[in-house]
């Protein structure tokens, strides 16, 4: 299975036997923090978290983000993984790194200035390892005030086998999938140079996506992964059931955001189930 690449450098992932809640694969980069901070919304959002609550979440993972693109790899790009875990009214949020990160920094003494110590003061606990496999991970808590319901979870999910992107996401719940696609798509394309106007018609798109996702995932889980060029979005979304996907590209009402607005879409297969590929572009600038 393979889809068409621009030629910038991609993350390549392979799921992993345990997954959380929500897991976010993406570069070291300072403009991953956004992206970040952007799907912790969609998260929110989703689970009614209180405005504090959010806000707390929102400053001590970035915290440690930019600890991870400051001092994990040094003058080099590396891939860092935010997972987020929701159990029992209780988050569970870590940011790993596969280099040097936070190795020997305590909490109190840090070369981010207040960087850990916020984390600290913020998360109801907090932890800052080295795994066993390399590089560092920090590992916080948070009390679930103000959450709905836990999600819908699975013994299994059926994953794409591999996804590769910019940046790589897999939702233990297609609920999810609104908020965190939308958001992630919505920060990428404003990086990749959209028109303001191109950026607000991915709403639609999005939305439309999360909607097919809702109704036709083959698993209580979905994946997404985003490539993104100078003006150009592709998005590989997945696993749905065999033919569902077929109405999609039919000039139907529920069909018509992804008609109308985006550039491509097709549909692969992965094994027994469909994989979305869809191309939004901004050609209206110079």
């Amino acid at each position: 299975m393979t889809f068409p690449r621009t030629g910038k450098a991609k993350l390549k992932t392979t799921v992993t036997k345990q997954t959380p809640t929500v897991r976010l694969e993406l570069e070291s980069r300072p403009e991953s923090v956004t992206l970040v901070r952007g799907m912790l919304v969609g998260i929110g959002e989703e689970l009614a978290l209180e405005a504090e609550l959010l806000d707390d979440l929102k400053t001590a993972v970035s915290e440690a983000c930019n600890n991870v693109v400051m001092h994990a790899y040094g003058d080099r790009v590396g891939p860092m993984t935010v997972d987020f875990e929701l159990a029992a009214g209780q988050m569970e949020i870590s940011v790993r790194d596969r280099g040097g990160g936070i190795r020997g920094v305590s909490a109190s003494h840090d070369r981010m200035g207040v960087g850990l110590a916020v984390i600290s003061a913020l998360a109801d606990r907090s932890e800052f390892v080295n795994p066993p496999e390399g590089g560092t991970e920090v590992r916080m808590s948070f009390t679930g005030r103000g959450t709905k319901p836990a999600l819908e979870r699975a013994e299994a999910h059926d994953w794409p086998k591999d996804l590769d992107g910019d940046v790589v996401a897999r939702l233990s719940s297609a609920r999810l999938l609104k908020g965190v696609l939308g958001r992630l798509a919505r920060a990428m394309a404003a990086q990749a140079h959209f028109s303001v106007d191109r950026v607000s018609e991915l709403y639609p798109v999005t939305d439309a996506l999360a909607a097919h996702a809702e109704a036709a995932a083959s698993s209580h889980g979905i994946g997404f992964a985003i490539v993104a060029g100078d003006r150009r979005l592709e998005v590989i979304i997945g696993k749905f059931r065999t033919g569902s996907s077929a109405g999609l590209r039919e000039e139907t009402d529920t069909a018509s955001p992804l008609r109308l607005l985006a550039d491509e879409v097709s549909v692969e297969m992965d094994g027994d189930s469909e994989l979305l590929r869809v191309v939004v572009a901004d050609t209206r600038q110079g």
